[in-house]
């Protein structure tokens, strides 16, 4: 913990270290951009983007102490409490020496699509935090990106040497991917009309089975499916625009029934388990609300990283089941 701390730390300086130029170096090679230019180059799928208090990044680091002290101690605050939970849900129960254990077999591969999202997810936490302390936009993207993919390692480290558990190279891919798709969505923009979202809602409010491990959000994955929702009004054509409203998306989702997440290489399989294919209606919210204070927009924009429940088809155990706001049962 105490080195994960210190690589943190350390990577936040690295970062306004690296990237830096003054604002006098960057007056003398080129003019600067206008405002309105920073408005559209600050954009996502189209969409202007916003920062926690309004600030729009330049396209050089200039560090705001203030604000990078701030989020730098969230931060850390953040990592020490993540710590707690983890070790009291999975680690403290026995210790033992490194190991390798692939569980790919376990949760029905739902748990690598949470592996992929938790590093998305971190990576764009992290970016959101370094636009804020000052960090140009390319930066932030790749610190954020690291940072995604090297907490969920740590996590996957702390697996190798817990008794239970231990170190699954299919989780580490995945961990990987997600940070490499939140990166390649800075540097191919058409990717961002591809949303990595997640959908929770406990299972004894959905009628799904009750699994036996720690309920915890974190991996209470019989409660969650996870979406990849396609901007479909960024990708129709400019003559079909008009038929499709532009909040208005679509959402393919998976998850899983009645699973017994534990793995156990030299034991049976998991338990009898069902697959769910999910396509579901979502909404952009960011288009969905008006705009209004700085930190409300944040939010908004934030927001739209859950999926909210909607009508959907689900396809699970050869039957296809109809939900008005999926997954809450008709």
């Amino acid at each position: 913990m105490k080195h994960f701390l210190i690589f943190l730390t350390i990577n936040i300086f690295l970062a306004g270290r690296v990237s830096a130029q003054s604002p006098e170096a960057d007056s003398a090679m080129m003019p600067r951009p206008s405002l309105n230019a920073l408005y559209q180059s600050f954009s996502y799928a189209g969409d202007r983007r916003y920062t926690i208090d309004g600030y729009i990044p330049k396209p050089y680091t200039e560090l705001r102490p203030v604000q990078a002290t701030v989020i730098g101690t969230l931060y850390l605050g953040a990592i020490v409490g993540l710590y707690i939970h983890q070790n009291s849900a999975w680690w403290s129960s026995s210790k033992g020496e490194f190991r390798f254990v692939e569980d790919w077999v376990s949760a029905l591969q739902v748990d690598k699509f949470g592996h992929a999202y938790g590093s998305y997810a971190s990576a764009y936490v992290m970016r959101e935090g370094l636009l804020y302390a000052g960090l140009d936009d390319e930066t932030a993207h790749i610190y954020g990106a690291i940072f995604g993919a090297g907490y969920q390692t740590y996590v996957e480290v702390g697996d190798g040497f817990a008794g239970d558990w231990g170190f699954s190279p299919s989780d580490f891919y995945f961990d990987v991917f997600g940070a490499g798709f939140f990166l390649a969505q800075y540097y191919m923009p058409f990717l961002q009309n591809f949303s990595p979202k997640f959908l929770y809602v406990p299972s004894e409010y959905t009628g799904k089975p009750v699994i036996d491990r720690p309920r915890t959000i974190l991996d209470d994955y019989n409660s969650t499916t996870f979406f990849l929702t396609v901007d479909v009004w960024n990708l129709l054509p400019n003559k079909y625009k008009k038929y499709w409203l532009p909040w208005l998306s679509l959402a393919f989702g998976y998850g899983g029934d009645a699973i017994d997440f534990r793995p156990n290489p030299n034991g049976p399989p998991d338990q009898l388990s069902s697959r769910r294919y999910v396509v579901s209606l979502d909404v952009n919210v960011t288009r969905m609300l008006p705009d209004g204070h700085p930190t409300f927009n944040w939010l908004k924009q934030a927001f739209n990283h859950i999926k909210l429940p909607s009508p959907a088809v689900e396809f699970s155990e050869g039957k296809t089941r109809f939900y008005l706001l999926y997954p809450f049962p008709l």
